[in-house]
């Protein structure tokens, strides 16, 4: 509202709107005419309006008619309508439409005045209450982003302080065996199976750190929304070709089905590839000897739906809720001695989850007769729309 409050009369007797014009700007108000509809919905959309005065009988459209179109413009203008025809039908309709008050003509300069003057403090007290309400939303906002800044800045310390501890663990192995050589407390035939131990640290070392970048990179591509179709189809056969070697060691039976003419899903390939590549690498690495991979993708309605199955040593019911967390491996995972980062289910979560879906893992069920193990499935709903 400005200071100088804006006042528009819309009504086809020039008299009138002279009239009301010369009562009104004495008082302060800068006072508009129309004199008829069309014209006082050009001066409206001109803007500085900041109460408009209505005559009900007007060639073409009624003020009534008006008010819808007025209140389109700006909700806050306030209407007063002007008719010698004051009913009690004719106010409701109009309350109905949106208008503030009437004056029935004729009415008197104190009339007018105290109509307007009321309008007009409706109007600042509206928008006072509507800049509180901002102010208010405003302030749960901050206060809703401060909340979540210190949310995330703890998970970042938190998220460091693991990930120095388990930057260190390597390096302090490596670092005690090679010690171990260079005090001479190995002995010439222990030789070798030492320098084994330092090499499967420092692969472990190099693993965690790859992992890290990954996650690193992944979080720059979702801030860049660097996202392109995806045949998530195409780059599982190229994923699973990697892996042959791994399969054919184990003697695993491994089945891909892949439906035909599969709509494509949205992001970045090396994402998807990691994607198949974490899931189907625990797949293997957690199967037995002659166990079973069964590797599925398929549509249901507007999404994807792939699966990882094995029959390998399972996941503890308990241990499941966690798994998608940074660093946490089940607990007969590491009993096994079975080498892992912790980080290859986040990375598959956090691509699943950019590209707009989710991730579920399932664990316990009896596998086929013939084969060892418990069966596990991990398996993802991706929608093809772009997330």
């Amino acid at each position: 509202m400005t200071s100088i409050p804006g006042i528009l009369v819309i009504d086809d007797e020039i008299g009138i709107c002279e009239g009301i014009k010369r009562a009104l700007t004495p008082q302060g108000f800068r006072v508009e005419m129309a004199l008829n509809g069309e014209e006082g919905l050009l001066k409206v959309r001109d803007g500085a309006i900041d109460l408009v005065l209505l005559d009900v009988m007007m060639p073409g459209a009624s003020g009534i008619d008006l008010l819808a179109s007025i209140h389109a413009h700006d909700p806050e203008i306030v209407c007063i309508i002007i008719t010698g025809y004051a009913t009690v039908e004719l106010a409701v309709r109009a309350i109905k439409q949106g208008a503030y008050d009437f004056l029935t003509k004729p009415f008197t300069v104190d009339d007018l005045l105290l109509a307007v003057n009321q309008g007009v403090e409706r109007k600042r007290l509206s928008l006072e209450a509507r800049r509180a309400q901002e102010i208010e939303a405003e302030g749960r906002r901050l206060a809703e982003e401060s909340v979540r800044l210190e949310e995330l800045n703890r998970a970042k310390q938190q998220f460091i302080r693991l990930v120095t501890h388990e930057l260190q663990a390597p390096i302090s192995a490596i670092e005690y065996y090679l010690n171990l050589i260079l005090e001479g407390y190995v002995p010439a035939d222990k030789m070798p199976e030492t320098v084994q131990k330092c090499i499967l640290r420092a692969q472990e070392e190099r693993a965690l750190i790859v992992d890290l970048l990954e996650l690193g990179n992944i979080q720059v591509l979702e801030e860049h929304n660097q996202s392109i179709p995806v045949q998530l189809g195409t780059i599982l056969q190229d994923v699973m070709e990697t892996f042959q070697e791994q399969i054919a060691q184990k003697k695993i039976v491994c089945s891909v089905t892949i439906a035909p003419d599969l709509p494509p899903v949205y992001g970045m390939p090396d994402q998807f590839k990691s994607l198949w590549s974490n899931l189907i690498s625990n797949a293997i690495k957690y199967s037995y000897e002659n166990g079973m991979v069964t590797v599925t993708l398929r549509a249901k309605g507007l999404s994807l739906i792939g699966e990882v199955t094995d029959t390998g040593i399972g996941i503890p019911t308990e241990d499941q809720p966690q798994l998608f967390t940074e660093f946490f491996r089940a607990k007969n995972a590491k009993a096994l001695n079975i080498p892992g980062t912790g980080l290859g289910l986040v990375i598959a979560r956090k691509v699943v989850e950019a590209a707009g879906g989710h991730i579920l893992v399932a664990s316990g069920c009896s596998p086929p007769a013939s084969m060892p193990g418990t069966s596990t499935t991990f398996s993802f709903i991706i929608p093809v729309t772009k997330a």
